[in-house]
């Protein structure tokens, strides 16, 4: 438990202030970034920053997270105050506008090898977003992609992150869980769910309530990595304890699965069921699917 003697010695809270100041302000910024402050050069104080800037100017508009970190924003008038968890906590300010242009240019490209691409998912802003209901911030996104590869890697990369990142939206009780479903299109099947919860970390789950389709033996569908099957849901279910290769294994079962299934490409695929037990919603920006 950190105590708030500690807090105030590493933490510098008139940079907060004045940060939060101009941002009431409420003055026209230029689109460039009118503020970028180190508030903190650790970044176990990250929580303990975003409940101070919260007790001033109320439940923040949405958390996010990508390689770079895990990111907190408010919105205000027309500007933006985000607050950045890196290898320390920073805090910035800038034009909506001008913010959210960046941003769509950045998913607008896609991840490729072409000019105005990124190279990785990694690259991007963030892969994933829980948004407070009614925000009025912008929701950029990926194109939906046609190649195995692309969605798999998309995956793999966002499975990575999302247990430590989303371990940061349970302590500040936004939530205790976020899930998904990815259904295929043509037949309107439900394929997969997945969830990440507080309590039991992450899990996939196989829907297994088409009416029509044969389905495949049991014995197959263990060697597949699947490991029971709960009767009641009509499910199979996959856990993963956190570790070096769940995120891989993960992602490659996911894109398996939608294959057998029937799926041609993942333009086929969509998720559905975004979902957070919050008063948010989830968004995976980051994932080249349609939704």
């Amino acid at each position: 438990m950190i105590s708030n003697a500690e807090v105030t010695e590493a933490v510098d809270s008139d940079l907060i202030a004045s940060g939060i100041d101009d941002l009431l302000s409420g003055k026209p910024l230029d689109g460039a970034l009118a503020m970028n402050r180190l508030i903190s050069p650790y970044r176990i104080y990250f929580t303990e920053i975003v409940n101070k800037v919260e007790s001033y100017l109320g439940p923040p508009d949405l958390y996010a997270g990508g390689a770079a970190g895990v990111l907190v924003r408010w919105h205000h008038g027309q500007n933006t105050l985000t607050v950045t968890q890196e290898q320390r906590v920073t805090m910035s300010l800038r034009s909506s506008a001008s913010l959210n242009a960046a941003e769509a240019t950045a998913f607008r490209g896609g991840v490729g090898t072409r000019p105005g691409q990124a190279p990785s998912y990694l690259e991007l802003p963030y892969l994933w977003q829980v948004v407070r209901r009614g925000s009025a911030l912008e929701q950029p996104s990926v194109p939906p992609t046609s190649d195995w590869g692309q969605l798999e890697q998309s995956l793999r990369c966002l499975l990575e992150l999302w247990v430590e990142q989303t371990s940061l939206l349970y302590k500040a009780g936004w939530c205790d869980e976020v899930a998904f479903d990815v259904s295929e299109q043509v037949s309107g099947d439900r394929v997969l769910g997945l969830l990440q919860s507080a309590e039991e970390g992450l899990a996939l789950f196989l829907h297994d309530d088409r009416a029509t389709t044969a389905r495949p033996a049991p014995n197959d569908v263990v060697a597949r990595g699947w490991q029971q099957r709960v009767r009641q849901l009509r499910a199979w279910i996959a856990s993963f304890d956190p570790g070096p290769g769940t995120a891989e294994i993960a992602a490659g079962i996911i894109v398996r699965e939608l294959r057998l299934r029937g799926a041609a490409t993942p333009l086929s695929v969509s998720l559905t069921a975004l979902s957070s037990n919050g008063e948010s919603r989830l968004q995976l920006p980051g994932v080249p699917l349609k939704s």
